[in-house]
């Protein structure tokens, strides 16, 4: 004869039953998995001084990345008879690289737009003719690139992927939870 039930058992070790450390027991594998299981254990927000600083340190790489950039525009190789511009590479490479910093710094999509704001202000006004005739960024097939890309490159890392905190990081509530 089996022995009464004092409760609900916990799983064994290692076996089919056993989950995650401090998973509760109503989270599914799959809520367990992908992370939104139980929210008990939220991570803290960052300081505010630390946030700033990360805005700022973006808003300073967009900045330079811009000025570098148009200067480095007519700058490259020749392979092939196809131009490969540095500047290019650099709004290509440098932007998609500090706006990942930067949004993995604040956690927030508006981290990686941060590079955007202070990138295209100095490539517009270095891009603009002048009436002494001065022109930086000049209207070739490498210039209408290197805007284009560098300015996708920030809105791509911000669109893709989700958003750790901010205002467009959703949560779906715990499965079994009626909200």
């Amino acid at each position: 004869m089996p022995r009464p039930s004092t409760g609900p058992r916990s799983p064994a070790p290692g076996g089919p039953d056993a989950g995650a450390a401090g998973a509760r027991p109503e989270d599914s594998i799959a809520a367990r998995v992908t992370g939104l299981g139980s929210t008990d254990r939220l991570p803290a927000n960052p300081p505010r001084l630390f946030l700033a600083a990360a805005y700022a340190l973006g808003l300073v790489l967009g900045f330079v990345l811009g000025l570098y950039g148009v200067v480095w525009v007519p700058e490259g190789l020749r392979l092939g008879g196809v131009f490969l511009s540095v500047g290019l590479l650099l709004a290509l490479v440098g932007n998609t690289a500090v706006a990942l910093l930067v949004r993995w710094l604040t956690g927030t999509r508006l981290g990686a737009l941060v590079v955007l704001i202070g990138w295209a202000p100095v490539v517009l006004a270095l891009g603009s003719s002048r009436p002494e005739g001065d022109l930086m960024l000049r209207a070739t097939t490498t210039g209408y690139l290197f805007l284009a890309l560098g300015a996708l490159a920030p809105v791509t890392v911000a669109v893709v992927g989700t958003a750790k905190r901010g205002l467009t990081a959703f949560t779906l509530p715990p499965p079994g939870s009626s909200r």
